[in-house]
Parts: structure tokens; C-alpha cells; sequence
């Protein structure tokens, strides 16, 4: 049941309105905004990717799938409180 761009814009706008009120019990809006930035990452991720696998090995692609995946992990560790240090990628 994916929403319409009018249903996921409303969402997320309440989620915001909520979370600034201070009006998020059971932290849905939380939740909703974290899982909606965290599938804008992955969609992009998801582009190069498909990028690389139908073109093969462009040295570009893959950069910006390392970059990609090294800001995705960045943005989980600072989430989650902890320090992203080096990554190895």
C-alpha cells in the first residue's frame, strides 16, 4: 500500500508538527521520520547501484556508491549516539 506524494507529504508534515508539540507518545512520528529519511538514502543508493551493475565497473559509480554507503553508516552511528570514526570503506 505504497501512499500518493499528497499522503507521504501530509504524513511526514504532521510527524514534524507532532515531534515539535512534544505530542509523540508511542514515538510513531519519530519512527516515521527516521524510516523516511533512512528510504531517501537507500532509494539513491539504490540508483548507483543499478548505475554500476548495468554499466559495469565506472570508477565514478563505484565512488559514489562508497561515498553513499560511508554517509549512510555515518548517519546510523550518529543516530544511534555512538561515534562513526573511520569506517573502513
Amino acid at each position: 500500500m505504497k501512499p500518493t506524494d499528497d499522503e507521504l507529504a501530509n504524513a511526514l508534515q504532521t510527524a514534524e508538527g507532532m515531534r515539535e508539540r512534544g505530542e509523540d507518545p508511542d514515538n510513531l512520528a519519530k519512527v516515521l521520520l527516521y524510516l523516511h529519511r533512512r528510504d531517501e538514502m537507500l532509494e539513491r543508493v539504490l540508483d548507483h547501484l543499478e548505475l554500476f551493475l548495468r554499466f559495469g565497473l565506472p570508477v565514478d559509480e563505484h565512488m559514489k556508491l562508497v561515498r553513499l554507503v560511508e554517509e549512510a553508516k555515518i548517519q546510523e552511528a550518529r543516530e544511534e549516539g555512538t561515534d562513526p570514526g573511520k569506517l573502513g570503506l
